[in-house]
């Protein structure tokens, strides 16, 4: 493996850890100074490394190994001022040893993370700036917290926040992340617009959500062109006497301008997380199934686009070895989750995945959508995935976790030349 000796000391972190804490109060902060009552500064760090593992690569198509490290570097400073707020956050983002060189979200020298100014007045929030967006299960909006950068926009949002209900308009652009110092611009080939809101009630919370989006050069099994789609969206979610439930269903509408013709888009996707834990026995159980089920185009160059778009979801959709992503795709997933103790978890799971239509593509990451080369047409089972994850918080300022899976092709990928991947990594982060 290219750069074994340099990657032994990435062995010491990295962790999903949201990157810096945005502390309003001296309390959260890693250093923090109250010049009066209405004026609050707060500094905060985070360090992160990885290292990774999958063989073979990329996601069972070939015969080569790959094994590298990342690392991620943020400091932030908050300023609190009456009704308003300035928030800057700087980044830097290194890789050693991936085969081929880095990938676009691995490497990235000295940038601003996040910029933005925002004001509190009453029930209403603004933010202006770029700044990281997450909603609901992070299904089509996330942080993107897997891969070395995290996602980023450039744009506004307005919240409308009251008794347990929320509401927010949005107007964002995805950061484009290029390799040089505080050269990072917003991405014009991609924007998502809309309204997202949530209701708390006695029985459930309630999320409800209409976005708009737009690529350009988008790619699916049997087109490409320019694409706009609108998602709409619902997802019931709650907790209740050891129950847990997250339901999620959106359905999508739109065009692809390809040179072949348009495409009219009609796609949807449901999922599903419940689960029911005995807190009172020993190691606190968790048993959980997860289903999805993410709309595939029936017949590739009919006018009609079918191929669900999970927009900007979290690369971790079913693991964090992020093999799969949600299109064209049918899962079952249960899985066992045990506490030891109270700072340490573990997870233990199966997937089996299938395709939701044999003539489209499977998809994998990156994400949003990236169709296996060779997989339109085979048989419509992908194969089944072992994951164990286990997380480990060794003191405020220091988690651990390891993620271990690997995944046996089933006839769907080895006719596109796929076999069997397994896949490991170990993380570790230190926050400030």
């Amino acid at each position: 493996m290219r750069g074994r000796a340099r990657l032994l000391p990435l062995l010491l972190a990295s962790c999903a850890l949201p990157a810096v804490a945005r502390a309003a109060d001296c309390d959260a902060a890693g250093w923090c100074q109250r010049s009066d009552a209405d004026t609050t500064l707060a500094l905060d760090a985070s360090l992160r490394l990885r290292s990774l593992y999958t063989d073979p690569s990329p996601f069972a198509v070939g015969d080569r190994a790959d094994g590298y490290g990342l690392l991620r570097a943020l400091a932030s400073a908050d300023l609190h001022r009456g009704a308003w707020q300035a928030y800057a956050q700087l980044g830097a983002h290194g890789e050693d040893g991936r085969r081929g060189g880095p990938g676009g979200t691995d490497q990235g020298a000295l940038d601003l993370q996040q910029a933005f100014v925002a004001w509190q007045g009453g029930h209403l929030h603004l933010q202006l700036g770029r700044q990281e967006a997450a909603y609901g299960s992070s299904r089509l909006l996330s942080v993107r917290d897997g891969p070395n950068i995290r996602l980023a926009f450039d744009g506004a949002r307005l919240s409308w926040r009251s008794n347990g209900a929320r509401a927010d308009l949005l107007a964002l652009r995805p950061v484009d992340n290029r390799p040089g110092a505080f050269d990072d611009r917003a991405d014009h080939s991609q924007f998502v617009v809309g309204a997202y809101a949530t209701l708390k009630t006695a029985a459930t919370d309630v999320d409800a959500y209409l976005l708009g989006y737009g690529r350009d050069g988008a790619r699916y099994a049997g087109v490409r062109g320019d694409e706009q789609r609108r998602s709409l969206g619902t997802r019931l979610f709650g907790s209740a006497r050891g129950w847990d439930w997250n339901t999620e269903l959106v359905v999508q509408r739109g065009d692809l301008r390809a040179d072949a013709g348009a495409q009219r888009i009609h796609a949807w996707t449901i999922a599903t997380d419940t689960g029911y834990q005995w807190r009172d026995a020993r190691w606190s159980p968790r048993l959980g199934v997860k289903t999805n089920l993410a709309s595939g185009d029936r017949a590739p160059g009919d006018g009609r686009l079918q191929t669900f778009n999970a927009l900007y979801p979290r690369a971790s959709y079913f693991s964090e070895a992020s093999f799969l992503a949600p299109a064209n795709l049918m899962d079952l997933q249960p899985t066992l989750t045990l506490q030891p103790h109270p700072r340490w978890s573990t997870t233990l799971g199966v997937q089996w995945a299938w395709k939701h239509r044999s003539a489209d593509a499977i998809y994998v990451s990156p994400m949003p959508l990236t169709p296996l080369a060779g997989s339109p047409g085979t048989a419509r089972r992908i194969g089944r995935q072992l994951k164990w994850e286990t997380r480990w918080i060794a003191s405020a300022h220091w988690q651990w976790q390891l993620h271990l899976a690997h995944f046996v092709a089933g006839p769907g990928l080895r006719q596109a030349g796929g076999r069997d991947t397994s896949f490991a990594s170990f993380l570790g982060a230190w926050t400030w």
